[in-house]
């Protein structure tokens, strides 16, 4: 029964910060209150493959992620190396393994070491692979600090397929909500020019419906560029359908209220704001991670 209350509450969830809030009680429940989930969006094109966005989100301690992330050690992480593109679960033990074989680099020592000076020394990686069409993801699991992998070990024997399950729905409930970094989200009249484009209208004709002139149309068109990181105004279409930010219920924003960084003087009066957790890291790697074995 305790899926089935999991899939309902996934089901009702309207932002990305109600279900990863669920999550993380859920998992502190089970007996691993640090998690960190990383997911990219990914745009395959008959030219190239390009990042969309990347999101992480975490319950391990602020000054940890912030030091992975000065320390430019974020993507030397060993787990990060296994998970990338590795589909199903292993512990940290074979991480351990690896450093007494002198198989891991010197990044990936450092790396290694920054989490056991936090107390994480034990952990599980979760590989979401392709699971979600054109979206790559992976999640660590620690439990409280101090905690060995065989007292990991017989809680994930107990909990491990339901953490499995329950790792899986979150990030397919991620997949389908919108998500921008603060900068890049749109105000509510740069979508309207924005879905106005997208349905064939020329600026001529926007700027009757709007009733505003054709120089305020192109202003917001640039404006929607800029904050998006588009090139053109049809890339800008693509990147916002893709981030959810047009054509997207309104009920069902990713967003908060209060936001610090907000664009008060852009924004309606009690407008949400979106809510991220970082935007200091680097794309999800988009090769093969090496396999334990080589």
């Amino acid at each position: 029964m305790e899926i089935l209350q999991d899939v309902e509450e996934m089901l009702e969830a309207r932002s990305a910060q109600v279900v990863w809030e669920y999550y993380v009680a859920r998992l502190t429940d089970l007996g691993f209150p640090n998690v960190l989930y990383y997911g990219t969006r990914i745009l395959d094109s008959t030219s190239r493959r390009m990042i969309d966005d990347s999101v992480l989100l975490s319950s391990y301690d602020g000054s940890l992620l912030e030091e992975l992330v000065d320390l430019g050690l974020f993507d030397s992480m060993p787990m990060y190396l296994w998970l990338v593109e590795n589909p199903g679960c292993d512990s940290w033990d074979w991480i351990h393994r690896r450093r007494l074989e002198g198989l891991l680099s010197p990044r990936e020592e450092r790396a290694l070491d920054l989490f056991a000076r936090h107390g994480h020394v034990a952990g599980y990686g979760l590989g979401l692979g392709d699971g979600v069409k054109r979206r790559r993801g992976g999640v660590l699991l620690s439990g409280k600090p101090g905690m060995s992998q065989h007292e990991l070990d017989q809680l994930w024997t107990q909990r491990g397929r339901l953490i499995q399950a329950l790792t899986g729905l979150v990030h397919l409930r991620l997949s389908t909500l919108p998500y921008a970094e603060p900068q890049d989200v749109l105000t509510l009249r740069q979508r309207e020019v924005l879905e106005c484009i997208s349905s064939g209208r020329t600026t001529q004709e926007i700027a009757d419906l709007l009733e505003v002139a054709p120089a305020t149309v192109e202003k917001h068109l640039r404006l929607t560029r800029k904050a998006l990181g588009a090139r053109t105004t049809a890339q800008a279409v693509l990147l916002a359908m893709r981030r959810r930010q047009i054509f997207s219920e309104r009920r069902e924003p990713c967003m908060t209220k209060g936001n610090e960084k907000a664009k008060a003087s852009n924004d309606e009066p009690g407008q949400l704001h979106p809510w991220s957790l970082s935007s200091r890291l680097p794309p999800m790697r988009l090769t093969r991670a090496p396999s334990r074995g080589n």
